[in-house]
């Protein structure tokens, strides 16, 4: 809020004695010297007043213009850009098996192991996953599934062969479904084989390699994986 005040004096005026002054003069009298005898010059001055309430409503305008959590959502994406890059830094082997990829909770999760060409989950499709022939679905949450569409649709353009694709059994029509709207709306053809694979379920990846599911314990329904080698006599 501003004010602008003005004050002026006039250049003269009569002097009117206090009715408590112990020695008073008649008005006919010739009135002692005045501080405003002189003409003043006019006083002008501004006075910004931002009351407490005023400055909190600014405060909550800006909050409710999502400044605040833009930065929110700037500083965690950061975050996990950091986080990112530190995991896909690091790795480890297994009995002669690679063990590749990133989790992070909430984000991303996707495990690869190059000798077997598979993927469990596959997060946000990183570029590394594009190359492996098999992916393994544990559950429906888009930090494991989100770029499952774009699995299919890079190995295509990349002119691969169609990958295999296994899912829980409860989620299977679900997965043709995204993959319907996919086709759709790019007007692309999506091609692949999809897998749904329950508890107790086998499936031979290769003539010495066997995956069978087990049971696993989330919020929804999930499921982990057992790959196991078998030996022919």
């Amino acid at each position: 809020m501003q004010i602008s005040l003005t004050i002026s004096a006039p250049s003269s005026s009569r002097y009117l004695h206090h009715f408590s002054d112990p020695s008073p003069h008649s008005i006919s009298q010739k009135p002692p010297p005045s501080p405003f005898s002189q003409p003043l010059p006019a006083i002008q001055f501004a006075v910004r007043n931002l009351s407490l309430g005023q400055q909190l409503s600014r405060v909550h305008s800006v909050k409710g213009s999502g400044f605040f959590s833009a930065i929110g959502r700037a500083i965690e994406e950061e975050e996990y850009r950091k986080a990112r890059s530190e995991v896909l830094r690091k790795g480890f082997e297994l009995e002669g098996y690679s063990i590749e990829g990133i989790s992070i909770g909430g984000h991303e999760t996707c495990v690869i192991i190059p000798e077997l060409k598979a993927a469990f989950d596959i997060g946000r499709c990183p570029l590394r996953a594009v190359h492996q022939n098999f992916v393994f679905i544990t559950h429906g949450h888009l930090d494991h599934i989100g770029g499952l569409p774009m699995y299919v649709a890079t190995r295509a353009l990349y002119s691969l062969k169609p990958p295999t694709i296994f899912v829980p059994p409860c989620i299977e029509e679900d997965i043709e479904r995204l993959f319907d709207i996919h086709r759709s709306m790019g007007q692309v053809d999506l091609n692949f084989d999809l897998v749904a694979l329950d508890i107790g379920e086998t499936y031979e990846l290769r003539n010495d390699l066997v995956v069978r599911p087990f049971r696993t314990h989330h919020v929804i329904q999930s499921q982990g994986y057992v790959v196991y080698s078998i030996r022919k006599k």
